[in-house]
């Protein structure tokens, strides 16, 4: 049986780089997705960077990283908040770029959970998860005990923190997330999870995490052994993971699954693997499809993603299940 959310088709560019002189003109990517129960809108958080160097393309071109904001009604056409960017670093010490969003609305409460970087540029530094509140989206209060998860041991977590997704079952908030550290000798990124009564005090699993981990198969689409990016939904009696690993090259999107008697625990990859290949030569996704983030409606199966073109050029695109795109 085929899972939900494994075949899908692709539908395009749904957010595009800024103009030129813009806060996000050299790349933007990492999108999260919520519906906000005050307008019934769709809104969406995201990464861009600025474009430092018009000369040269990729991850040397791009400067400060900041977080924006997007609204839509249908989940297909997105138009960008004229308060971008919603959210930037401090300047303070681990506190000089702000990426991979995620928005948890509770009780008229905004949670941004986002990865700050200890230095300017792509991804650049060391990389914590930390925490900022607001009732606006517009005036940001960031938790007094950031970060809220750091890097620890020696292990699968080592050396820096990454995205997470955030499910809620019960009275537990279950995150789960990508940490670069060592397992079994391999340097790579690999997925955990950490628990929480109040989304703000986090409990990590270290005696069961990584939850999953690529092959290493030499020739397979993950045979890097990364696991990155989580983004976890239910359907029915079964938990999904979408998730991105790559082969040193290329980029794409895979799915985990497990039972809700297993979870948070008993993730096993899905024999289809990578249900979002690259796309085409030429393509907006040539490089990369990946970073996914899931939304479900009734009838849609949405797949949000950082689109990498071969001048690599990331902007948001979106899949979906199941067609046609309109």
């Amino acid at each position: 049986m085929v899972p939900p959310g494994a075949e899908l088709q692709k539908c395009g560019l749904i957010m595009r780089l800024g103009n030129r002189d813009t806060w996000d003109a050299g790349m933007i990517e990492s999108p999260a997705v919520w519906q906000d129960p005050s307008t019934g809108r769709y809104g969406m958080v995201y990464t861009g960077y600025d474009l430092q160097n018009d000369d040269i393309r990729g991850y040397a071109s791009v400067g400060l990283p900041r977080i924006g904001l997007a609204w839509s009604d249908d989940l297909r056409q997105w138009e960008k908040d004229p308060r971008n960017p919603i959210f930037e670093p401090s300047g303070a010490t681990g506190d000089k770029g702000t990426t991979g969003p995620l928005i948890w609305l509770e009780n008229g409460t905004y949670f941004l959970f986002y990865i700050g970087t200890s230095e300017e540029g792509y991804e650049a530094g060391r990389k914590t998860l930390n925490l900022a509140t607001s009732t606006d989206l517009t005036s940001w209060k960031r938790y007094e005990n950031n970060p809220i998860i750091g890097p620890e041991g020696e292990g699968w977590r080592a050396d820096d923190i990454w995205h997470a997704s955030i499910v809620k079952v019960d009275a537990i908030y279950y995150m789960f997330f990508n940490a670069s550290g060592v397992v079994d000798d391999n340097h790579e990124e690999f997925t955990g999870y950490a628990t929480s009564n109040d989304l703000m005090n986090w409990a990590v699993d270290d005696d069961n995490s990584p939850l999953i981990v690529g092959s290493r198969e030499a020739g397979g689409w993950d045979s890097t052994g990364r696991t990155g990016d989580p983004s976890v939904y239910r359907v029915g009696d079964n938990w999904y993971m979408a998730y991105y690993s790559w082969d040193g090259s290329n980029a794409q999107d895979g799915l985990a699954i497990t039972t809700a008697a297993e979870f948070p625990l008993g993730w096993k990859p899905y024999d289809g693997n990578p249900i979002l290949p690259i796309g085409a030569a030429g393509s907006i996704d040539a490089t990369h499809a990946h970073k996914p983030f899931i939304y479900r409606t009734d009838d849609t199966h949405y797949h949000f993603y950082t689109a990498v073109d071969e001048l690599e050029t990331r902007q948001i695109a979106l899949a979906i299940s199941p067609g046609p795109c309109r």
